[in-house]
């Protein structure tokens, strides 16, 4: 029996994953084959599922190991792959040194412009390029805000310029597909949310080198679900943050993402024993 939670695909036994679960869902768990999930879940709600059957789709292990751009980062220097300098903080008090614990000397910031990135957010938003003392009040005012609702960590990268145009590669299952995203004049943000162009042409070697790039992360983490955004730096990919909701505008359109995504969960089935 396939059970699942995602409307795409409906398997043998749908289950909405707002509907509550009871010892009664758990007992189809334990009964099921393979399980389908929402790209939205839980974390206490994923793990419980793959507790009771392990054979899940997608493969959010990874997700929930090393989440945000905090996860991103560690995953990058884990697996020694090229991200942006980076230094992480766990609380805003790490940053503005307000705290006798906090290492003396107090951290001192990059050169302006820098980068601040909040540990949840995706498609631009909880992202900031700080140029000014102002900008960075304002970071630092939203990441207090954050803290207060529970959401703690953050990074702080270098500004690399070039940044306004980076690769999305898009792997769903065995399915990989690669675009550019372009920010409008030369903007800082290049993210599609935020009025940047899609670009699918892809000259020369950089859709090779940057889908190798993400092929040898996918098979180090098991990820089969994801949008990988990446830079180019002297001709080489890097890393700047995988996105495991993304928007559908790049691949066509929801109507193919369903298609695609159907095709590679039936593939999938086939070899879940």
């Amino acid at each position: 029996m396939i059970v699942s939670f995602n409307p795409i695909y409906t398997g043998d036994r749908f289950i909405w994953l707002n509907h509550w679960i009871d010892p009664g869902i758990q007992e189809l768990l334990k009964e099921a084959r393979a399980v389908v999930l929402p790209q939205t879940i839980a974390r206490t709600t994923y793990y419980f599922i793959r507790s009771q059957c392990p054979c899940v789709y997608p493969n959010y292990d990874a997700r929930f190991m090393w989440e945000g751009k905090v996860g991103d980062a560690f995953l990058a220097w884990k697996l020694g792959i090229p991200h942006p300098p980076t230094t992480v903080f766990p609380k805003v008090v790490s940053l503005i040194g307000d705290h006798p614990e906090v290492g003396k000397p107090p951290f001192t910031l990059p050169e302006m412009p820098f980068v601040i990135k909040a540990n949840s957010g995706g498609e631009g938003s909880g992202t900031w390029l700080i140029r000014s003392k102002g900008d960075l009040d304002v970071a630092i005012a939203a990441l207090k805000k954050e803290e207060l609702m529970g959401r703690s960590g953050f990074v702080v990268q270098e500004f690399l310029p070039g940044l306004d145009r980076t690769l999305r590669v898009v792997v769903i299952g065995r399915h990989l597909e690669s675009y550019w995203r372009v920010g409008e004049g030369g903007g800082f943000y290049s993210n599609v949310a935020r009025g940047a162009r899609i670009e699918r042409e892809i000259e020369g070697m950089e859709r090779g080198l940057g889908e190798a790039l993400v092929r040898q992360i996918v098979e180090a983490t098991g990820i089969n679900l994801a949008g990988f955004d990446l830079y180019f730096q002297g001709g080489k990919p890097g890393l700047l943050e995988i996105n495991y909701t993304f928007g559908l505008a790049g691949i066509g359109g929801l109507e193919r993402f369903e298609e695609i995504f159907k095709r590679e969960v039936e593939a999938w089935l086939k070899g879940v024993s």
